[in-house]
């Protein structure tokens, strides 16, 4: 991630109260500890709109602080609030599919910086947004969901698939160069293939890469999606954003500015997140539904009265009598047709004053008989399926940790993808992936300071469900002096050459 102002949660709070209780230098600290990341991220909109729209959105942030229910989301709400902004103003304009493509500042390797251009622009607008999110500012699947109004799990699952295609495309490039030796059939893709990748060798690469288990362990090793988007300059802010914010929030000749920005996106869910204007139109939709039925209760109407008409005789001095017989029970109908004694029944035979004809008899048997029972034939009953298998994300957690350890993944039913997040005093490598139905996977989990006692937990999130490995370390007690001299020992393996040896006899066996 770029060089943001760290705000742990604490700090979070402390914001969140001093901007409650309206203290004069609260919109001077929330400008410093996040302006910066939110113009980045709404310049990935719209680059010129990027300014007005943190501008607003932070001056909103100040204004309805109040509607904020949780202080620990504060966060996710400021990047909500931007995204809101920055979209109310592109709804004027003709829309664009995708968000635009950044421009790349002069790299080392110029043939992996076009192509992470050219894949991020290969991405569709959301997966793009939740990589953006997720990967250069740092946000949880939780908090994404929250800002797209999108659940964790499937923030997570559009996650894995976004990096994916992004480090699988990258890896094409880098495993070209380096991978050769690892895997035969890499090889033999690449024989006689010198100089820049073509297009489509470049696809042919990335789909046998991601099902390479060699090539995708390369991967992991060799490319990291943070490292690529960092070859995306940072858009900071102008100098004078911070001004005008702090300004427009503590003058009191501004108080008419603020409250026509804040009347502008005054709509919030329950939890205080503001609710975009395509969710307020999807809400009005189904009172679309009430004409449509009202035209079809009518047309049932005109249906049942040509019944009616149909039924009846031409001749004037002939009562009516089929239209009421059509709310009888359909039961009765062939009962008062059994108990006729001729072959040629009378149907309500005292509801007619002259004594009918045959073929008038025929007339008026065909309409009670056959349109009720149609009419009241019960609807057949859907057969319901039962709901196929969904994936399941399996751990296996390690008993104790010394410096490093390994924890299982396995997926069930389907494929799973997953994203591990690691607690302070942690590292977890990798931090992402796919498994395969029925496969499993180890990733390693690191102790940044072996020497101090501590504890901590990983946590995964992913289209399978959750879970959480907790660990504790008791810390390595330094050897007490003594006078006598020793002997300088070997270097020991730090774990991630350990992770390496151990990688390599499993590729062995």
């Amino acid at each position: 991630m770029p060089g943001w102002p760290s705000v742990d949660r604490a700090q979070e709070h402390e914001l969140v109260e001093a901007l409650r209780r309206a203290h004069t230098d609260a919109p001077a600290k929330l400008y410093d500890s996040y302006a910066e990341r939110l113009h980045d991220y709404a310049s990935s909109f719209a680059s010129d709109l990027a300014a007005d729209a943190v501008h607003d959105a932070l001056v909103t942030a100040q204004g309805c602080v109040h509607r904020l229910k949780e202080p620990a989301r504060l966060r996710a709400w400021l990047y909500a609030l931007t995204r809101f902004q920055v979209r109310a103003r592109m709804a004027h304009r003709t829309p664009v599919e995708g968000l635009p493509l950044p421009d790349l500042e002069e790299h080392d390797d110029p043939e992996l910086a076009d192509l992470v251009h050219e894949t991020l622009g290969e991405l569709s607008r959301n997966e793009r947004e939740i990589l953006e999110l997720s990967v250069r500012h740092g946000l949880t699947p939780a908090e994404v969901g929250a800002v797209l109004g999108l659940t964790s799990r499937q923030a997570a699952s559009r996650l894995g698939r976004a990096r994916d295609h992004l480090e699988n495309a990258a890896a094409a490039v880098v495993l070209a160069r380096t991978g050769r030796a690892h895997c035969p059939d890499l090889s033999a893709m690449l024989d006689g293939c010198e100089g820049p990748l073509t297009p489509l060798l470049r696809r042919r690469l990335s789909g046998h890469i991601s099902g390479c288990e060699v090539c995708t362990e390369g991967r992991h090793r060799q490319v990291s999606a943070a490292r690529l988007l960092d070859m995306v300059p940072v858009a900071f802010p102008p100098i004078s954003l911070r001004r005008r914010v702090i300004d427009t929030c503590v003058n009191p000749e501004r108080d008419q500015t603020r409250t026509l920005i804040t009347d502008r996106g005054d709509s919030f869910d329950k939890t205080g997140f503001p609710v975009a204007v395509e969710h307020r139109s999807r809400r009005r939709r189904p009172r679309r539904l009430a004409p449509v039925l009202l035209a079809g209760a009518c047309v049932l109407a005109a249906t049942g009265a040509v019944v009616a008409i149909n039924g009846g005789d031409t001749s004037s001095s002939t009562p009516l009598r089929a239209a009421p017989s059509s709310t009888l029970p359909v039961e009765e109908t062939p009962t008062s047709l059994e108990e006729s004694p001729t072959p040629e029944p009378v149907v309500e035979q005292d509801d007619l004053t002259p004594t009918p004809t045959p073929s008038r008899t025929h007339s008026i048997r065909a309409t009670p008989t056959v349109r009720p029972s149609t009419r009241h034939a019960a609807a057949p009953t859907p057969t319901r399926r039962r709901p196929a298998a969904g994936a399941r994300l399996g751990t296996s957690c390690p008993e104790a940790i010394d410096g490093a350890a390994k924890i299982g993944l396995s997926a069930r039913n389907a494929a799973v993808s997953w994203v591990a997040t690691a607690s302070q005093g942690l590292d977890v490598f990798p931090a992402s992936g796919s498994i395969k139905a029925g496969r499993s996977v180890a990733i390693w989990v690191t102790i940044l300071d072996p020497d101090s006692a501590g504890r901590g937990r990983v946590a995964f999130t992913s289209n399978g469900g959750t879970a959480t490995c907790s660990l504790a370390w008791n810390g390595r007690q330094p050897p007490e002096p003594t006078g006598e001299p020793t002997a300088s020992a070997e270097p020991s393996a730090s774990p991630s050459e350990t992770a390496s040896a151990d990688d390599a006899e499993t590729l062995d066996e």
